[in-house]
């Protein structure tokens, strides 16, 4: 054995061993690698990027070489006998060989010489992919610069495709061949469609059309009509010849070089040689294949068969000429016999197609797959709506649906008894296609079959696959677009009861479920995509049957067997799904009966309310442990959607035992979440009527006690839950009853008992945290703490919410008065507890608390808070958790109104000189901590802190001016621009305190703060001056890429309010030289602009002008400013072009 190889050259040979060293699965992954890297690198050659780049016309002429010694001869017709070494001809698999660490390991061997053919074929296939990658990006040029090369690349892959066989010789008959084959026939595709003359646009693919044409009628013994074709075309084999037609439109739509209009006419305009299109060629060759394989004869016909109808598939998928109508039309090729494309479609999916013999059960499939996706391709293109021979399509389809024919009645069984989903999924969209873009006719059922198809539709919107069921919501809403009165009677009311029995089934779980985790017969993204677009299917069918609807639902619910659990839970979700239409009925009843007029809607908004208060008694009355915990989380969605059904229509006692049920629900895991959710909708929506109820004449004196006692059992409920989502929701719910109650006192004592549960479990969690933390060292201990710990956080989320939702005041005392005398005390210990103080989520928490105090009671908060603002920054100062300043951003908006500064003790003088305090300490505290973690690991803080300095702006202006640390402040928001990195809420933070300072005269504020930042103007003046080319460098350096998309706004809103301000103070109303020359140095600095070639020295200066021109209109120009930066920064990324910005300039 010898490495020297003759009949290839040097660099060939390079190429075809990286190629192996590529695709052996025994290479390492570094050699692999290497191998792969320089593949790329070569075949990428220079030329293939920059138009100014000669094309490296060597790669080219290597690759042809190595095509022409990879199929010359190595499937050839010619029989070759096996050896233990390859054929001098296969210069590949010989490479390969002498390459190949098993021929030294091993002995001669057929085992041996298999896996080097392997090996040289995965090479083959490797090569093939990359020049074909190759073709795609250069051929055009080649052709264009090299032609006789161009030629040559077509030629030997016309002849590479030739040694898979021609004329009537069979398929390839291995895997490896056929997919060699495969890929040579895109390769040869991409040259096809990137072959035009200046006569012709698609003469490549024209031709090859033709080609194909000629080699398929050769293979049927036929002559006619092919002698226009060139006597120098050689005829492929069938199987090339349908593989290259399928592969021709994906590759002309793979040209990025031609508009879509340009794509399309590759496919559809005319040739002169045969004066028709190239679809129109297409498809009087396939329909010349279609009749000389349909009526089968063995494996190969049947191959051939699919391979037709996969074309034909491809074509109708990317031509708009291809339509149902076309399909109709008998072409030239099959004049004699008279049968259209769509006859024999239909044949192939009908009872004749069950009658014939298929080879295997992979192409009976196959066949109704590609017959069913080639008429849904067809029924989707549109271009032939609304005439006579689309309706004449139709209309033929439809009537075959019908015995004895059998159209898509017939697969669809097969498909079934074979378990074929693919083809049964194909069907769907067929049918589902078929009704939905022929709605207008088939509503009517003048059409014979239009019945027929709506019963199969039925059948496949049960059907148990997710894929078959799911494209027959589509029918259902656009039937739903129908007017009734426009539609067949069978298809309003009847209809629509029977589809929401069929999709209460569908719906529902398996009967076996017990955990997504151990389900194996559905997915659960299936299950939810189902249900969310069935939803859409029943508020339409709620809207047809109104009170029926919701009454057959009922009845599902209470008369179904416990057993049958899924059916209950799935009635319970089509009930919830039209719970919004059901309660605006139901509330427009309510609405006329207390005006004193009478609806045609009364009778079923009455029946609607009977029914809905019956089934929720009915549901009230059976105890909910008994329940399957799917039914029972039903259940809980169930009260909570109809919540205000609830409240107009049953009785109090009725409301509290809703509540109690759901109270009952909540230690149930699966139904704690939904349990909590309908609490909260009930409470909101029976508050007024329990309040009412409580505070009539006559009421029973223990009212309020059932109140007391139902709202304080539901927050006990939600609290044993241990879900802070469901504790918050229900403390809100809870709230906004006592709010409603009448009586101030009742309120503060029932306030107050709900409260109490709370406040008992903050202390418990307190001793529990103190006991726990002496005992550093036990496991235990520390597990105690961590419990304690996440109690404690849930508990003062539930005290924020009481708080949050009661600042109504009623008489003299606020009714959190005595809520806040309970939980003061707690509130004080836990700020002196060192565990809770060195926590940052307990941390974050209290200042919330805190935080809502002082919006909802200022006045009785005022005399603590320099005790409270005290805690609150040596808090700051030992964790730097951000809520603390949040809580600071609170006071100076809180502060604002006279009655706080006066509870706290203050006059206006004396509060300035606290907040001016309070701002300089923060800021050097937050300062020094950003210096030293560095502004990208604390942005949190950052943004925290720039909400703070707006809220100065705003609210307190005096205090943030007269701060000795504002040149420092301010300098800090400039760095922030840049130093944050890019990340979103600490940077526009900064930028929005930035923005306001600056643009002070553009934001609506009191006249009093005007005068006082007029009076500072000077100052903010010379922050400017000093500042001002540092912030323009950072927004246009931002907006130019250097900042994600989602700040450009905020970034041109700060440029644009520099600009406002300096043209506003000029006195010609013009830009200064300043200006000018912050933003010129910043149009031209390139690596400010991100290295990006698109921004010109001509589109910076068009820029300018035009933000200069909008910044003399004043503040109306804004939103046409910010577009403008936009546009800029689409135009550096290379999103857009320059023309732009032509039109601001226009305007």
């Amino acid at each position: 054995m010898t490495d020297n190889i003759a009949g290839i050259g040097a660099l060939e040979r390079q190429v075809i061993e990286a190629a192996l060293i590529t695709t052996r699965p025994f290479s390492s992954s570094e050699e692999r690698s290497k191998a792969s890297s320089s593949l790329e690198q070569w075949t990428s050659s220079p030329g293939s990027t920059a138009a100014s780049s000669p094309l490296d016309t060597s790669c080219w002429e290597a690759y042809i070489n190595i095509i022409r010694i990879s199929f010359a001869t190595s499937h050839s017709s010619t029989p070759t006998t096996h050896s233990n070494e390859p054929s001098e001809t296969n210069i590949i698999e010989k490479i390969a060989y002498v390459t190949s660490p098993s021929s030294k390991q091993q002995p001669p061997s057929a085992n041996l010489e298999q896996q080097i053919q392997r090996e040289a074929n995965g090479a083959k296939l490797l090569l093939l992919t990359l020049f074909c990658s190759k073709i795609r990006r250069e051929y055009i040029r080649l052709l264009r610069e090299h032609v006789n090369l161009a030629r040559c690349v077509f030629e030997e892959l016309i002849t590479a495709l030739l040694s898979f066989g021609h004329g009537s010789q069979q398929q390839p008959n291995d895997n490896d061949t056929a997919t060699l084959m495969r890929a040579c026939c895109t390769a040869v595709a991409a040259v096809a469609v990137r072959s035009s003359s200046q006569q012709c646009l698609n003469e490549g693919v024209m031709k090859m059309i033709l080609n194909c044409k000629t080699s398929i009628a050769l293979s049927l013994g036929m002559n006619n009509g092919t002698n226009h074709v060139e006597n120098s075309i050689r005829p492929f084999s069938p199987t090339v010849s349908l593989t290259l037609l399928a592969d021709l439109p994906g590759e002309a739509q793979s040209r990025n070089d031609l508009p879509t209009a340009d794509i399309e006419a590759l496919l559809q305009m005319p040739f002169d040689a045969t004066n028709m299109s190239a679809a129109d060629a297409m498809l009087d060759t396939l329909q010349l294949s279609i009749g000389g394989f349909i009526n089968g004869g063995g494996e190969m016909q049947d191959s051939l068969l699919c391979l037709t109808l996969k074309s034909l598939r491809k074509w109708a998928e990317v031509c708009k000429s291809i339509t149902i109508s076309r399909l109709m039309e008998t072409s030239p090729s099959n004049s004699t016999t008279g049968n259209s494309f769509l006859s024999q479609l239909v044949a192939l999916l009908s009872s004749q197609s069950e009658q014939r013999q298929w080879s295997t059960a992979h192409h009976a499939e196959d066949v109704i797959i590609q017959s069913a996706d080639v008429l849904t391709a067809c029924l989707d293109n549109t271009s032939d709506f609304c005439t006579q021979s689309r309706r004449s399509a139709v209309s033929s389809m439809l009537s075959s649906i019908q015995a004895p024919v059998e159209f898509l009645v017939s697969p669809l069984r097969n498909s079934e008894m074979h378990l074929w989903e693919d083809a049964t999924v194909a069907l769907s969209n067929l049918a589902s296609t078929l009704a939905r873009e022929e709605m207008e006719d088939i509503s009517t059922c003048q059409l014979q079959g239009s019945f027929d198809l709506i019963q199969l539709l039925l059948e496949l919107q049960a059907h148990p696959v997710h894929t078959v069921a799911l494209p027959v919501l589509e029918v259902w809403l656009a039937l739903q677009d129908i007017p009734t009165s426009d539609r067949h009677p069978s298809l309003a009311a009847p209809l629509y009861m029977q589809l929401v029995e069929v999709i209460l089934n569908r719906i529902a779980f398996p009967p076996t479920f017990v955990s997504w985790e151990e389900e194996l017969e559905i997915e659960s993204s299936d299950f939810d995509e189902m249900r969310r677009m069935a939803t859409d299917v029943l508020i339409g069918a709620y809207y047809l049957l109104r009170s029926a609807y919701l009454e057959t639902l009922a009845n599902v619910v209470t008369a179904t067997s416990s057993d049958d659990w899924e059916i209950i839970e799935a009635a319970l979700f089509c009930l919830c799904a039209a719970s919004r239409e059901a309660c605006a009925r139901v509330k427009s009843v309510a609405n006329a009966v207390s005006s004193g007029r009478d609806s045609p809607v009364s009778s079923d908004g009455n029946s609607t309310a009977l029914g809905l208060t019956q089934l929720v008694r009915s549901i009230c009355s059976s105890p909910a442990s008994s329940r399957h915990h799917l039914v029972l989380s039903g259940m809980c969605t169930f009260l909570g959607s109809y919540s205000t059904v609830w409240a107009s229509s049953c009785p109090p006692q009725s409301v509290l035992e809703i509540l109690a049920y759901l109270a009952c629900a909540i230690p149930t895991p699966a139904a704690t979440e939904a349990a909590g959710k309908g609490m909260r909708l009930v409470l909101i929506s029976v508050g007024p009527k329990l309040a009412k109820a409580a505070a009539s004449p006559g009421a029973d004196p223990s009212s309020y006690n059932f109140i007391s006692t139902a709202l304080t059992q539901s927050m006990e409920a939600a609290l044993s839950s241990c879900n802070a989502t469901v504790m918050e929701n229900v403390a809100e719910g809870c709230a906004r009853v006592c709010v409603q109650l009448k009586d101030s006192s009742q309120t503060k004592t029932i306030l107050t008992s709900v409260a109490m549960p709370s406040l008992h479990r903050c202390r418990s969690s307190l001793d529990a945290i103190s006991a726990s933390s002496s005992d550093n060292s036990s496991g235990h201990a520390a597990s105690q703490v961590e419990s304690a710990t996440q109690t404690l956080i849930s508990c003062l989320g539930v005290l924020k919410q009481l708080i949050r939702f009661c600042d109504a005041s009623i008489g003299e005392t606020h009714v959190l008065t005595d809520v806040l005398t309970a939980v003061w005390p707690v509130l004080k210990d836990i700020s002196t507890n060192s565990n809770c103080r060195r926590n940052e989520d307990v941390l974050s928490r209290l200042f919330d608390v805190h935080s809502q105090l002082l919006n909802a009671v200022p006045t009785l908060i005022g005399p603590h808070f320099k005790d409270i603002i005290s805690f609150i920054v040596q808090a700051y100062e030992e964790t730097f958790c951000a809520s603390a300043l949040d809580y600071v951003s609170a006071a100076v908006e809180s502060f604002d109104s006279e009655q706080i500064v006066a509870a706290a003790g203050l006059d206006e003088q004396s509060k300035s000189a606290l907040f001016t305090q309070l701002l300089s300490h923060i800021y050097q505290r937050t300062f020094a901590y950003v210096q030293t973690k560095g502004p990208s690991e604390c942005t949190q803080v950052i943004k925290a802190f720039f909400e703070v300095a707006q809220r100065y702006l705003l609210f307190c202006p005096e205090a943030l001016c007269q701060c000795p640390e504002l040149p420092s402040l301010f300098s800090l928001g400039t760095a922030c621009l840049t130093e944050c990195q890019g990340e979103i809420d600490s940077t526009r933070s900064a930028l929005v305190f930035l923005t306001q300072f600056i643009g002070w005269k553009s934001i609506h504020l009191p006249a009093t703060k005007v005068r006082v930042l007029r009076n500072y103007s000077s100052t903010i003046d010379n922050l400017l001056l000093q500042h001002g080319e540092t912030i323009t460098k950072s927004c246009i350096g931002g907006i130019s890429g250097g900042a994600p998309q989602i700040l450009w706004p905020s970034l041109s809103e700060c440029l644009f309010a520099i600009m406002l301000h300096i043209i506003s103070e000029s006195p010609s109303g013009e830009p200064n030289a300043v200006l000018e020359s912050w933003l010129r140095s910043s149009m031209t600095n390139n690596s400010l602009l991100n290295n990006s070639q698109n921004i010109t020295s001509e589109i910076g200066t068009s820029t300018i002008q035009i933000l200069c021109d909008l910044a003399r209109q004043g503040l109306k120009s804004k939103p046409k400013a910010k577009m403008v930066m936009i546009d800029f920064g689409k135009i550096a990324k290379g999103e857009t072009t320059p023309e732009a910005l032509q039109a601001y300039s226009i305007t």
